[in-house]
């Protein structure tokens, strides 16, 4: 579970960082892009992405499901801090970044697993056909 939140929050940060280059000039320092509210909006938005990811095992359903959680989570710090940058726009971009990165983990997980289990099994003998 801590791997995928880890997972979620790190995409998210990455993820804030791009959204919020569009905003700032150019040659500002990183540590400026990292305390602005679309960075530590996306950090969350990532960090509840994740534990959903945990929950789930449907790829399709955690894309979706993160594409409401941006939505809602950008809509209520839109609520809370009045900061408008079009939050479901917004909300909706982040939430499907952060699924698509969570779906394409599960693939790749998936994959290795099934190369390691058909690996396992050549090395048994399974694929001596004579």
């Amino acid at each position: 579970m801590l791997q995928k939140i880890g997972l979620g929050i790190l995409a998210g940060l990455v993820i804030g960082f791009f959204m919020t280059s569009f905003f700032m000039p150019s040659g500002t320092p990183i540590q400026e892009l990292f305390l602005r509210k679309i960075t530590a909006t996306s950090m969350i938005t990532g960090m509840f992405c994740g534990i959903y990811a945990f929950l789930s095992k449907s790829k399709l359903q955690v894309f979706l499901i993160s594409i409401l959680i941006g939505i809602v989570v950008f809509y209520s710090k839109y609520l809370i801090t009045g900061h408008h940058f079009d939050p479901i726009t917004m909300g909706a971009f982040t939430g499907s970044l952060i699924g698509g990165v969570f779906a394409i983990h599960r693939k790749i997980t998936g994959s290795y697993k099934l190369y390691k289990r058909l690996s396992k099994l050549r090395r048994k003998g399974f694929s001596n056909y004579s």
